[in-house]
């Protein structure tokens, strides 16, 4: 978490039965959608909150040492037209783009204690969708898969190989040690006779 729960917070944690709530904001490129996990719209930091808590909820939020990269799925019903309109858009709109989530635990009447703190960063990755269930009984929602920076540090660029990633490789090759130099260093390539053709 980036920032310190307060005394009230941390009395509202310790407490047998928690009741929390968390907020999501999703940065796409034409708008900032902003959701709770509340069953109704909830005014907070000067914006409007959109309640989908009836209608999407999200994967549980691994919290492990070290720099493994886990990932959150937020799964939304087609009821709510925003995801649809994304889905069927292009991928630009989402992949890439922020993901923002902070948490607050709630009182006895369901009122914010404190201020929410961030819990949770990443960006938007895919969106798939899908329907499930019985014929009569089917339903239709959106998965978006949401990852967390580390998840970039994974991968090796696709069409760039260095000397470090090819010693990682083959310890004694030695084939792309000068490569930097090669390329920072200019080299003629036509003779000056050549040129004065």
């Amino acid at each position: 978490m980036t920032a310190r729960l307060d005394a009230e917070q941390q009395a509202a944690l310790e407490k047998a039965h928690i009741k929390l709530v968390y907020f999501i904001e999703f940065h796409f490129a034409s708008l900032v959608y902003r959701c709770s996990t509340l069953g109704v719209n909830v005014s907070w930091d000067g914006y409007e909150w959109t309640g989908f808590g009836l209608i999407g909820n999200f994967s549980p939020i691994d919290e492990s040492q070290g720099t493994s990269a886990a990932a959150i799925t937020f799964d939304m019903s087609l009821a709510d037209a925003t995801f649809v309109a994304l889905s069927v858009g292009p991928v630009e709109e989402y992949r890439g783009r922020d993901v923002v989530m902070y948490f607050c635990p709630l009182d006895d009447n369901f009122r914010l204690v404190g201020t929410p703190k961030r819990c949770w960063r990443g960006t938007m990755d895919t969106l798939n969708g899908g329907i499930s269930g019985k014929p009569d009984e089917a339903t239709g929602s959106l998965q978006l898969k949401c990852e967390t920076s580390a998840y970039g540090l994974k991968r090796y660029p696709a069409l760039r190989l260095n000397a470090a990633q090819q010693k990682q490789r083959y310890p004694n090759d030695t084939s792309l040690d000068r490569m930097t130099r090669l390329i920072s260093k200019q080299v003629p390539w036509l003779s000056r006779k050549f040129q004065q053709r």
